[in-house]
């Protein structure tokens, strides 16, 4: 790899520019779907330099005219790096998040449950139709040391531009697991002693803490913000699971449930208690 002194940034004259195809009208897009299969678009100087540094194949950088190069990193022989105006950063990327750099990167495909490797704990992801809570469950996922994630074609794309831009590119460093048939596949799972624990308010939940602390792989399976899991997957699950909330003396309850990325880090960083004791005996 060369190193990032002998970066030449070519300069482009229009947005129009052929060579700029992967970040053309991205501000037009539908959020959080995939238009190309081919690739994904991350933004910012951060997550540009740990995408640089990952696995996936880099096919461009683009980076706004006057930028530190060295916020780059070692770049692949041969990846080009385009260097625009301003205003054409702004042309192409449509909101300022960008802070001068774009790159796009091959995408990998996604493993499927037979892949899946009996982690202490692991996330599902069923239905999860918000970006930035998308991206902030993996952010914290990560920070508590997992790295498996398993999510279904509902839930929205973990390499959009919003997910990863929460996750802090937390998204590069998961193995993504494609589930067709969450309940099908919980109960697949369960056939090789794998435990899966639902996330709901249904009555008949327990306590996280009453969840039993053995060495069992475990996957903590999260739902849509709005309306939670579909009953057939938690039906599914080897157990449904909750945060008790304490009531208020005289009006019960001050809140019932937690927006779902603070629920998955609370319950999360439960689940990874024990393994972390484990670890330090």
């Amino acid at each position: 790899m060369p190193h990032r002194d002998s970066i030449q940034p070519i300069p482009i004259d229009s947005v129009d520019d052929h060579r700029l195809s992967d970040f053309r009208d991205l501000k037009r897009r539908p959020t959080g779907r995939v238009l190309n299969s081919t690739h994904f678009v991350v933004e910012g100087q951060l997550i540009t330099g740990r995408l640089i540094a990952s696995d996936f194949g880099v096919r461009s950088v683009v980076v706004e005219q006057g930028r530190d190069l060295d916020a780059l990193g070692e770049v692949a022989a041969g990846t080009p790096v385009y260097s625009v105006s301003r205003d054409q950063m702004r042309q192409l990327a449509g909101f300022d998040f960008h802070r001068g750099f774009l790159a796009s990167a091959a995408r990998k495909p996604l493993g499927g449950v037979d892949d899946f490797r009996p982690d202490p704990v692991s996330l599902a992801l069923v239905h999860t139709t918000d970006m930035e809570n998308l991206g902030s469950m993996v952010r914290s996922a990560a920070a508590l040391g997992i790295r498996q994630i398993l999510i279904d074609h509902r839930s929205v794309d973990p390499f959009s531009r919003r997910a990863m831009r929460v996750s802090m590119g937390a998204v590069l460093g998961m193995r993504w697991l494609v589930m067709n048939d969450p309940a099908g596949d919980l109960r697949s799972l369960a056939d090789q002693g794998v435990v899966s624990l639902a996330s709901t308010l249904a009555a008949d939940s327990i306590s996280i803490g009453d969840v039993s602390s053995d060495a069992a792989p475990t996957v903590l399976v999260m739902g849509n913000e709005a309306e939670g899991l579909p009953e057939e997957v938690q039906r599914a699950a080897s157990e449904r699971v909750t945060i008790p909330m304490p009531t208020a003396p005289g009006c019960g309850p001050l809140v019932d449930s937690l927006n779902v990325s603070v629920a998955a880090a609370i319950l999360l960083f439960e689940l990874t208690r024990a393994e972390r004791k484990r670890s330090q005996r």
